[in-house]
């Protein structure tokens, strides 16, 4: 495909086929993602829109179907109740409704989903709606979780402009050392903050 975004010849080179890439990213594999969520969120995952890019149409929707699939399994909800159509069905809103979500924190949702921080279910009619409930939670947690990563990029970013800076006193000293002194401006400034 000559005409490939970039982002998809990474994520071919670096989790190779689909089935290479769903067999990495499996609902039996999630817990070794989950461990601590917040690398759930800096973890460089492909995002849905990014796997209907890269392998095609729908993928995203594959992907998802397999993950949900084992979740209702995990709950013990009757497939006569909420069969594959509906788990399909469930699969293909959220890729449509989530393309953001990387897919590590889709297992991250799963996984949560599964320990009960969303709610349960409610009756046979509930099963989709309450899975779309609980990720609109999530992605409230999700901004509240990339807020605090920006705002740890920040304060590194400003801890480490400040590595091998001087005071002005320092800078004084050095001027006076090369016989030179500070214009009045800069004085003006910072030689007289207490």
């Amino acid at each position: 495909m000559a005409n490939r975004p970039s982002f998809a010849t990474e994520i071919l080179t670096r989790y190779g086929s689909f089935t290479q890439l769903s067999n990495k990213f499996s609902y039996a594999n999630k817990n070794s993602f989950v461990a601590n969520p917040v690398d759930c969120f800096r973890r460089d995952s492909p995002s849905l829109v990014r796997l209907d890019i890269t392998y095609g149409r729908g993928s995203a929707a594959s992907w998802l179907y397999d993950l949900l699939q084992g979740m209702f399994l995990f709950l013990g909800v009757n497939s006569e109740k909420f069969g594959r159509e509906q788990i399909y069905n469930l699969a293909c809103t959220i890729a449509a409704n989530y393309k953001t979500l990387k897919i590590a924190e889709i297992l991250l949702f799963v996984s949560r989903f599964e320990a009960g921080k969303y709610g349960k279910f409610y009756g046979d009619t509930s099963y989709a709606l309450t899975v779309t409930e609980a990720m609109n939670t999530f992605m409230v947690e999700r901004e509240h979780y990339y807020a605090d990563i920006e705002r740890e990029r920040a304060e590194k970013k400003i801890s480490e402009s400040k590595k091998g800076a001087i005071t002005f006193e320092e800078y004084k000293r050095m001027k006076a050392e090369k016989g030179e002194s500070v214009s009045e401006t800069l004085n003006n400034i910072y030689g007289n903050k207490t």
